[in-house]
């Protein structure tokens, strides 16, 4: 059965929808009719006739026609029960939030054994348990049941979030949204009792609305199988990955929150390194790479041209580039006399590309030009200091036009405070990727290699 009414379902049954407020079943039923979702809603709780206005069944099996998706909320103590009716039902995918399964051990690892053997021989698929379940920006889909007041949903966007965690992915959902960065889909996988990663991570790989995808994750269902599939995705989309339950505590941790076998780290890092994954090493790091490979094609060359209006900054980033393996692209000579005539005696002209501190928005968008036909230049770190007087906010305008046209990598260094995060949001709001520190704007930029250097 196919994975695409995960995300892209006609309608959705929510098994175990509530009338009371707070609840989980009424928080995801009010998601699917405050959202964009435009198929059929469902409730399915016996003990009401109807629930914020709509028609409630007392069962799965009650309701008329064929059921794309089901969302189950009951307790862990209901759960397979309304499971099984669902599978007799011919339920295409099911999305399990409950908790109280293998994550807990004793009575939960049986009721993840019952749960297995009710899926056992048919077409239905499920997600979970002890997951959030799914978040699609394009479909209207979203499980989450926490509010919106405390966890913020991005907008559309070219990044795809994969993660066994319902708390992380919850976090870095409500970051994203703060930065304006936008997502395509969102699954919470939970305990992975049927649906595991890898196959989340195929589907993804033919998704036309995915360009990178970030994945948090604590054990493998099936290393090998993930090793094999995982290499044929990154042949066409690029997976970052941060792994968790790397040593002995956090590995201690992974089995009571998932039921997961962390397993070792370096096997691990083999793994990513076999698969062509680019391991990230915090959350920021996760994003930092996954924003610059969405939003960019694979750097091709060690050559980056940098543009500042502090020395200081121009600087900090030619260290950084250094100990990255990457380098100072060397201007052609045409090059650096047209950046002669575009910046005053007293800038400089070498590479990084000082405009200095009286530059104003046209200084960057005609020696953006003029760097666009360098053809020792393999990409570009942009960094304007918005701090200067002459240096105004149409210097943004100026690099997401420049972007629109320049067809090799572009990243911005944006470093200050509520001004300047006001900006850098206008910039991930038209895809190009911003970041606070030099160090972040160049690490992000070595992915971009690290990965064109493994496709080629």
């Amino acid at each position: 059965m196919s994975l695409d009414s995960l995300f892209e379902p006609d309608n959705v049954a929510i098994i175990g929808a509530s009338r009371e407020g707070g609840k989980v079943g009424h928080s995801i039923l009010r998601n699917f009719m405050e959202e964009d979702f435009g198929g059929e809603i469902y409730p399915v709780n016996p003990e009401a006739d109807s629930i914020l206005g709509l028609r409630s069944y007392e069962s799965v099996l009650d309701i008329p026609g064929e059921v794309d998706l089901g969302v189950v909320t009951v307790p862990p103590t209901a759960a397979n029960s309304v499971i099984e009716e669902a599978v007799e039902k011919g339920v295409n995918n099911l999305i399990v939030i409950t908790s109280g399964y293998g994550e807990i051990g004793g009575e939960g690892v049986e009721r993840e054994e019952e749960l297995e053997d009710i899926l056992e021989g048919s077409d239905t698929r499920l997600v979970g348990p002890n997951c959030l379940g799914v978040y699609d920006s394009f479909s209207g889909v979203d499980t989450l049941f926490l509010p919106s007041y405390k966890l913020k949903r991005p907008p559309e966007g070219d990044i795809a979030i994969v993660t066994q965690s319902g708390a992380f992915g919850s976090a870095v959902m409500d970051l994203l949204a703060d930065m304006e960065v936008g997502i395509s889909r969102f699954v919470s996988y939970g305990n992975q009792a049927d649906v595991t990663e890898t196959e989340l991570l195929e589907w993804l790989d033919q998704d036309d609305e995915t360009e990178a995808i970030a994945v948090y994750m604590e054990g493998v269902s099936d290393g090998e199988k993930f090793l094999e599939k995982a290499r044929k995705v990154t042949e066409d989309k690029p997976i970052v990955a941060l792994k968790g339950g790397k040593y002995g505590s956090g590995r201690e941790a992974v089995s009571s929150h998932t039921g997961s076998l962390a397993g070792s780290y370096e096997v691990y890092r083999g793994v990513f390194s076999q698969a062509r994954i680019l391991e990230a090493d915090n959350i920021e790091q996760l994003f930092d790479y996954s924003r610059a490979l969405a939003y960019n094609k694979p750097l091709d060359g060690r050559n980056i041209a940098v543009v500042t209006n502090g020395g200081g900054f121009g600087v900090l980033t030619a260290d950084a580039l250094e100990e990255q393996g990457l380098k100072l692209a060397e201007y052609s000579t045409s090059t650096e006399e047209q950046l002669r005539e575009a910046v005053p005696d007293y800038g400089n002209v070498e590479n990084p590309l000082d405009l200095v501190g009286d530059a104003d928005s046209k200084r960057y968008e005609r020696s953006l030009e003029v760097l666009e036909k360098d053809p020792n230049i393999d990409g570009i770190i942009v960094i304007p200091l918005l701090q200067p007087l002459p240096l105004e906010s149409d210097v943004i305008d100026a690099i997401v036009n420049f972007n629109e046209g320049y067809t090799e990598p572009l990243v911005v260094c944006m470093t200050g405070g509520e001004y300047t995060g006001v900006h850098a949001k206008n910039l991930e709001k038209n895809e190009v990727a911003a970041y606070s520190s030099p160090k972040r704007a160049v690490d992000a930029m070595e992915a971009l290699y690290r990965y064109g250097d493994w496709r080629s």
